[in-house]
Order: C-alpha cells, then structure tokens, then sequence
C-alpha cells in the first residue's frame, strides 16, 4: 500500500491508507464537512454534515438560522441586521463586582418544628403560607420548602385520630 503522500511525498497516518485514501490532509482538495442542525420539532434536534456550499443553502432556508439575507422575506428575521450594528464596538464599561449573595438558609431539621407547631395551632392552609415566606425571605431553599409541604401534606391527609397520634409522638 502507498503510505506517503502522491503530491508532497510526506507519510500518510495509518487511518488515511487504511481509509483508502492518497492523498495526506493538507494536500487533500475535498472540503471538510459541515454541519446543519435539523429540528423536526421543537427539541430533539440532530446534527447532520453537509458541504459548506449545502450549509450556505439550507441556512438561508432554515427559520432558526442565525445568519439571514439581506433580501425581503426569507427568514422572520430578515429585519434583524438592521437592528444591531455591526461596524461599531460596545463600549466596554467597568463595573463593580456584585456582592456574593449571602444565604442564611435552615436545614429541614431546623423548619421541621416551627412549621409543626404552626400546623397544630393555626392550621393547614396558614402553614403553607408560612413556609412560602419563609421561602421568598429566602430563609429556606427550594428543596427544604418542598419537603416540608410534602410531610405537612402526608400529615393533613391522615384521619383524624391518626394525625393526633403522630402529632402527640412529635413533640
């Protein structure tokens, strides 16, 4: 098998002979491939390789493409390069560093007992919505909000003297 280059006499990696191809990379005339993302739908896109000239045309079809033609009517966003300018920069500004956010969240076992006794001394609806400010005062997380409206909804879906019983061994 030929395992250097027929133009520049240089060797060949072993994939290229294998491949069947004489030629090494750089000497090659085949344009690589591009690739063309097709959405049959709304998610689910796949990647599929096209010849630059193929790319050229299906992007000027294709609603999604970024890049549009200056003619009337091709894409919704034939009005889109018009709107940005292109020949200047943006101004490049200094801004202060944001503060790091600062979280005083409590854990589950630290909510567990305000939000019981809230339960037996004012009821189920008042306690979810202690536990929604407790949530937008940003005292709790999402996932400790969450698992104290799932227990304190198990415990409202219990008979009544069940839910006094469970209630009693709590505290």
């Amino acid at each position: 098998m030929i395992e250097n280059c027929i133009k520049c006499d240089n060797l060949i990696p072993d994939e290229r002979v294998h491949l069947g191809y004489r030629e090494c990379v750089d000497c090659s005339s085949v344009q690589p491939y591009q690739a063309h993302v097709v959405y049959p739908h709304k998610t689910g896109a796949f990647v599929q390789p096209v010849t630059q000239e193929q790319k050229e045309n299906l992007n000027r079809f294709d609603r999604r493409a970024v890049k549009t033609s200056n003619r009337l009517g091709t894409s919704r966003l034939s009005g889109y390069d018009t709107l940005v300018r292109t020949d200047t920069k943006p101004e490049h500004r200094d801004l202060p560093p944001r503060p790091a956010p600062k979280y005083n969240h409590t854990s589950f076992n630290d909510s567990f007992k305000p939000t019981i006794n809230t339960y037996k001394k004012k009821g189920y609806i008042v306690t979810i919505n202690y536990l929604k400010q407790l949530f937008k005062k940003n005292r709790i997380n999402m996932i400790t909000k969450n698992n104290l409206v799932n227990t304190l909804t198990t415990i409202h879906m219990m008979d009544r003297k069940t839910r006094k019983r469970y209630l009693n061994g709590i505290t």
